[in-house]
């Protein structure tokens, strides 16, 4: 994985539960470099619990983080970027045509949702998000059992312009069974856009990807998603438009006949 997409690297940012200090934001750096990543977007939680860190601090700790990595010759660039938490509040403080939170301060804004999130509430969010000129990338689909249980909602939302980031780790079970069988319904439909670690910290849910890139690597369409994560993220941070190439119609895995036989 050359680009993530998601991580919680920085430290010290309010209502993050990443990295819990420079040092270990530096670490995590290096776990990433040693993972072949060159590039990391620094995605700290905005609005979790109703917390909203500013932007500007967000900014500055990446810079901050981004100078000790030079010292100490960590190879990877870090981009300033936001998750956020997408509910009614959220509206509040993301005006029309607003850059604050985003990737970049591209119009590609990282999103997540909650285990309450609701098919119909959230596709009006995401909506009116696109209205203010944001282009809303859904954070880790594949750990959303409400939203993941009408797939075909997903697919339609990408097909009006929303784009996904899955988190790599599913593919090889580090989100459970549940999370990596949705993760390959989404490679197989062709529903994935980004790839992202969600790293935390050294210690749990580590920016250490090689396994799940290995993991990803086996399965059909995993090395061309490896390489099409990559050429996306490069389009966002050049301010290019991207465009996943969609199915139709949601597709439901193939089973074999033993499959079929023992309803499996």
């Amino acid at each position: 994985m050359q680009i993530d997409l998601h991580a919680h690297i920085l430290f010290d940012i309010d209502g993050d539960d990443g990295s819990r200090s420079k040092e270990m934001s530096l670490d995590m750096l290096r776990m990433a470099a040693a993972s072949g990543v060159k590039e990391i977007f620094a995605t700290p939680h905005v609005n979790r619990r109703g917390v909203v860190p500013r932007w500007e601090d967000i900014k500055a700790r990446t810079q901050t983080l981004q100078e000790a990595a030079v010292q100490e010759n960590i190879p990877i660039q870090i981009h300033a970027g936001a998750e956020v938490e997408l509910n009614y509040s959220t509206l509040r403080f993301l005006p029309k045509g607003g850059r604050d939170y985003c990737l970049n301060e591209s119009p590609y804004i990282l999103v997540e949702l909650t285990e309450q999130s609701e098919p119909d509430q959230t596709e009006s969010m995401l909506f009116e998000l696109m209205l203010r000129e944001y282009q809303p990338i859904l954070a880790h689909p594949e750990r959303y059992a409400r939203i993941m249980h009408h797939p075909e909602r997903v697919l339609d939302w990408m097909q009006r312009g929303i784009l996904t980031q899955c988190n790599i780790g599913s593919f090889a079970g580090d989100f459970g069974e549940a999370c990596q069988q949705r993760a390959e319904a989404l490679l197989q439909n062709r529903m994935i856009c980004f790839l992202g670690s969600d790293a935390h910290r050294t210690d749990w849910r580590s920016p250490e990807t090689k396994h799940a890139q290995k993991a990803l690597a086996k399965r059909d369409g995993g090395e061309d998603l490896l390489q099409e994560s990559a050429d996306n993220a490069r389009a966002l941070l050049a301010g290019g438009m991207i465009y996943p190439d969609l199915p139709d119609s949601w597709q439901k895995e193939k089973k074999g006949f033993w499959g079929r036989l023992f309803g499996r």
